[in-house]
Parts: C-alpha cells; sequence; structure tokens
C-alpha cells in the first residue's frame, strides 16, 4: 500500500506500507510522514482531507488529530471523486504503467511510483487543490 499527501506548496515523500492497516498504524502514518510536512507549512495554514475509510475516521485517529489541533474537511462519504489525491493516483497510474509497462519485483515497481510521485508538477496539485 503507498500513502501520501500533498498541498497547495508540496508533497510529502511518499510511504509505502507493509501489512493490513489499521488506526494505529494509520496514526503512526500520520505521525511520520503528514505531521513533519504539516510544521513546514505553519500552524492553522492547512485542514486535512482523508478518504474516510473506517481507519481514518475511527476515535482512535480523530482523538490524535485533535490533540495535534488538526482541522479535517468535512466532505460526504462515497465521494471519491472530491478527494483530489484520488486524481493525482489516476495520473501516477498512468504514467507507471505507461506503454504496458510491467513490473517483475516489487523494488521496481516502487521505484516507478517513486518517480510518477515526484515528477508530479506542482502546478497541477494545485489546480486539484483548487
Amino acid at each position: 500500500m503507498v500513502w501520501a499527501a500533498f498541498g497547495f506548496n508540496g508533497k510529502v515523500g511518499l510511504a509505502f506500507l507493509d501489512g493490513r492497516q489499521n488506526s494505529p498504524k494509520n496514526i503512526e502514518t500520520l505521525e511520520n510522514h503528514l505531521m513533519p510536512f504539516a510544521e513546514n507549512i505553519g500552524e492553522g495554514n492547512w485542514e486535512y482531507q482523508h478518504d474516510n475509510a473506517p481507519i481514518h475516521t475511527s476515535n482512535a485517529t480523530k482523538n490524535d488529530l485533535n490533540s495535534k489541533n488538526v482541522t479535517v474537511l468535512e466532505w460526504p462519504t462515497m465521494s471519491p471523486e472530491l478527494n483530489p489525491i484520488e486524481n493525482v493516483w489516476c495520473i501516477m497510474s498512468r504514467k507507471v504503467y505507461k506503454n504496458g509497462g510491467q513490473f517483475y519485483s516489487v523494488n521496481a515497481l516502487k521505484a516507478a511510483i517513486e518517480s510518477a510521485w515526484y515528477n508530479l508538477e506542482t502546478e497541477i496539485l494545485q489546480t486539484f487543490i483548487r
């Protein structure tokens, strides 16, 4: 599984997650990846949007985000088209698998995903946020 986030002025480093994810693992991912990114943005200048998966809406995750004064963007469930990251995943998928790309190792696939992510233009991300 791959986790990522972005804002108007940048993006986090990708996180490749192992195993089945749960609320404690989600909180750890947010702590290790989202919060350092958020510190660079500045307090109060951002809102977090997730995909309403149960591990994102659990009481444990909500309490953790509340304790860090993270504002979570409210939006309807079952509406992935409203989440900008879903558009990013589509672009990345096309880049990763262009020309019928196939991968014979996990490391090769990870490298292609990283290349697609780190070569995404900031302007594209800004368009999705607007």
